[in-house]
């Protein structure tokens, strides 16, 4: 095992996640090129770990005792954004989703939460994608338009510019409703429930559909909060609300 490829164990998910809350990642390993994710695919199925990605402002709550099995982070040449001749983007499955939002016809994305692979594993990326390189069985593929299986990892994809996408804001904590016309903002804002705190848990005044640590709060504390606003809705309005926001390390686990 090289040096680049050693894992560090019990990292603070704390230090990596918006929600700054959480217990450690068993062990935690950074990779900068395809040829690292591979290794570190090698490594985990030798030691018999699950691999689990967990990316840079990864909207995600983070679970009290931590993960098990090896967290990855993509970094490098995995988070680059390159340009093509025909307009399309060439994207790094870690790369932050919002600085591209700055260019000409992504726009649409200058809101957008997280990275990449945030986007492909909640499917709302797809309309954007034109060529997908993942990472499935025991070597690097490319493909059109795949959608994420849970079987593969992403490595990168082609994004065409001008596809109509509507990404979530940062720490939406809820789906969108589309119930009876309502819009989520709204449903919570009439259900007076904007800023309603647990401890250092707290929906936002402005936006009440984004869930914030404005402290010291817990994995408790948030998931807490998060039940209240569920069944102050359904009392209310008979709408079951779905939440958004999962634990981190999901999707890819092979």
């Amino acid at each position: 095992m090289t040096a680049a490829l050693l894992p560090r164990d019990e990292e603070p998910l704390a230090r990596h996640l918006p929600l700054r809350c959480g217990g450690a990642a068993e062990h935690w390993l950074e990779v900068r090129s395809e040829e690292q994710l591979v290794a570190a695919v090698k490594l985990a199925r030798s030691e018999k770990w699950i691999i689990r990605p967990v990316q840079a402002f990864q909207d995600a709550l983070p679970p009290e005792g931590g993960l098990v099995g090896l967290v990855v982070r993509l970094g490098g040449e995995l988070e680059a954004v390159t340009p093509r001749e025909d307009g399309t983007l060439l994207v790094g499955a870690g790369a932050v989703l919002a600085p591209i939002g700055l260019l000409p016809g992504f726009e649409a994305l200058l809101d957008a939460p997280g990275t990449l692979w945030d986007a492909y594993e909640e499917g709302w990326i797809q309309p954007a994608i034109t060529q997908v390189r993942r990472f499935r069985g025991r070597s690097i593929e490319q493909v059109d338009e795949a959608a994420s299986d849970g079987r593969s990892l992403l490595v990168s994809a082609v994004l065409r510019p001008g596809a109509k996408v509507a990404p979530p804001r940062a720490g939406q904590v809820f789906r969108e409703v589309t119930a009876r016309g309502a819009k989520l903002r709204d449903l919570l804002r009439k259900a007076q429930l904007a800023g309603l705190r647990v401890h250092g848990a707290t929906l936002g005044e402005r936006d009440p559909a984004v869930l914030a640590n404005r402290g010291d709060a817990t994995p408790r504390e948030l998931r807490a909060l998060i039940l209240a606003v569920k069944e102050r809705v359904h009392s209310a309005t008979g709408i079951q609300l779905e939440e958004r926001l999962g634990p981190p390390g999901r999707g890819g686990r092979l």
